[in-house]
């Protein structure tokens, strides 16, 4: 048996800000809907019961992410672009003020390929 990733989900407490938030401004495209679970391309939201705990960082890969900061910013509070070893990147707050990560990855990065 080899499982294969299916997505990373986020408890929302408002989940039609949230849908509207990750549609509208991180453009993502809505491929189930249900009134307490929407599910995009590898990332859910939901407001009904907690099935596990822990904290989750989530980050979207851009090419460019000067780009995507100016886009970004014309639509929502940004942080600034921040360098780091692994690539450059900056982030947005959901409607619950978690910290959403938008990252170009740099060509050359301290982690080795597998």
């Amino acid at each position: 048996m080899q499982p294969e990733f299916a997505f990373a989900l986020q408890y929302v407490s408002d989940i039609e800000a949230s849908k509207a938030f990750y549609q509208g401004v991180m453009g993502l495209t809505v491929q189930r809907d249900h009134p307490v679970f929407v599910q995009f391309e590898h990332f859910a939201i939901a407001s009904d019961e907690v099935l596990g705990g822990g904290n989750i960082e989530l980050y979207w890969l851009v090419d460019d992410v000067e780009a995507a900061h100016r886009e970004l910013s014309a639509k929502t509070r940004t942080s600034d672009i921040r360098d780091m070893p692994f690539g450059r990147l900056f982030t947005v707050d959901d409607p619950a003020g978690n910290a959403r990560f938008i990252i170009q990855l740099a060509s050359q990065r301290p982690s080795q390929a597998v």
